[in-house]
C-alpha cells in the first residue's frame, strides 16, 4: 500500500509541474530539501516566487487533498521558503506559497 501511494503522489507531482509549466511558470526546483522539511515544486512566474506543495488523492472520501496541508506543514513551507530565498539571495523578490491539488480517479482491473 504504502508503495502504492508514493506511486500516487510522484503521479500527481509530475502532472502538477506538466500543467504549472504549461500554464508559463519556470520550474526551479523539485523536492527541495532542507534541515526543516521539504518543498515539492518551487517555480517563477512574473517575477513571483512560487513555493507550491501538491497533494494527490484517488478520491475526496477524506476531503480535500488541500485539507491535509495543516498550519504545521504551511510553517514547515515557510520557513523552507525562507531558506531557499536567503541561500539564492532572493528576499528582495516576492513570493507565494501555493497547494496544486491533484485527483486522480483510477480505473481499477480494467482489461
Amino acid at each position: 500500500m504504502r508503495r502504492y501511494c508514493k506511486m500516487v503522489g510522484n503521479a500527481g507531482e509530475e502532472f502538477a509541474a506538466k500543467i504549472l509549466e504549461d500554464e508559463g511558470y519556470m520550474i526551479l526546483e523539485r523536492n527541495y530539501r532542507t534541515r526543516i522539511g521539504e518543498i515539492d515544486i518551487i517555480a517563477a512566474r512574473d517575477g513571483v516566487v512560487h513555493f507550491i506543495e501538491v497533494k494527490t488523492r484517488t478520491s475526496d472520501e477524506y476531503g480535500y487533498p488541500a485539507d491535509a496541508v495543516t498550519e504545521e506543514k504551511q510553517n514547515t513551507i515557510r520557513r523552507s521558503a525562507e531558506i531557499y530565498m536567503a541561500r539564492r539571495r532572493l528576499m528582495w523578490r516576492a513570493y507565494s506559497i501555493d497547494v496544486a491539488e491533484v485527483t486522480f480517479n483510477l480505473i481499477e482491473d480494467c482489461v
